[in-house]
């Protein structure tokens, strides 16, 4: 296991920390693949908390784009550069309890999509967001992915096309945060929210997501019915 990705399971509460905080906690493909790992087993736990050490939350990659005229094809791309992302992000949305993520200082690329991939995002409130891959002649569309069912599309275009940041206040706004805290309070803010989500039965929780991962795409009378099916099983399991 990497010595930059932390896992701790304690009682019904799983804690991924990013820890690479000498370098701004930038993922690598061995990061990412620790990381996908330990979300896969921590299946049984009630809430996977993911947090951050140091000052940010994560830069970004650590993973330079092959040089002009390297000779690298789509297919060395593919396997160097999107699999892991695309297996961490695979281990994402098959987690079937509440992912809490704790944002503190910068989220960039790969760290603002952790950030919106997660069900429920706390943040201090000098966090800032940004999706900078332009600048290195990359277009940032596999992480743009996750984002376009969480932000509206005008927000992605501009958050890409200028490279520029996002403060918190915008990503509260926009609901790529659902809370915000102070800086010194964050972590206990945080635990409060996930003792809160414990205090509710997991049958109910796991229902509320699975719900919010379908409904969303369905129409309404549809939403509704799904709703009702699933307010049936849960009551009629108890």
């Amino acid at each position: 296991m990497s010595s930059h990705v932390k896992v701790v399971h304690q009682d019904q509460v799983t804690r991924i920390t990013l820890a690479r905080a000498d370098q701004g906690n930038r993922m690598s493909n061995e990061m990412a693949l620790v990381l996908a790992a330990g979300v896969d087993a921590a299946r049984s736990s009630r809430v996977l908390v993911l947090c951050a050490a140091g000052a940010d939350f994560c830069l970004g990659r650590d993973m330079p784009p092959p040089a002009p005229g390297s000779g690298a094809t789509p297919l060395d791309v593919m396997r160097d550069d999107a699999e892991p992302i695309l297996s961490l992000f695979n281990s994402i949305r098959a987690f079937p309890q509440p992912i809490v993520s704790v944002v503190r200082g910068r989220a960039w690329g790969i760290g603002m999509v952790l950030a919106a991939m997660a069900d429920l995002t706390i943040a201090a409130f000098d966090s800032t967001f940004r999706l900078r891959e332009l600048e290195r002649g990359i277009p940032p569309c596999i992480a743009m992915a996750p984002l376009l069912d969480r932000l509206p599309q005008k927000a992605i275009a501009h958050l890409v096309l200028s490279a520029g940041e996002m403060n918190v206040e915008r990503a509260l706004a926009f609901g790529l945060v659902g809370q915000v805290s102070e800086p010194d309070v964050l972590d206990q803010d945080a635990e409060q929210l996930v003792q809160r989500v414990l205090s509710f039965p997991p049958a109910a929780v796991v229902a509320v997501k699975q719900y919010l991962a379908t409904a969303p795409r369905f129409s309404e009378p549809s939403a509704t019915l799904l709703g009702a099916s699933m307010l049936a099983n849960v009551l009629a399991s108890r």
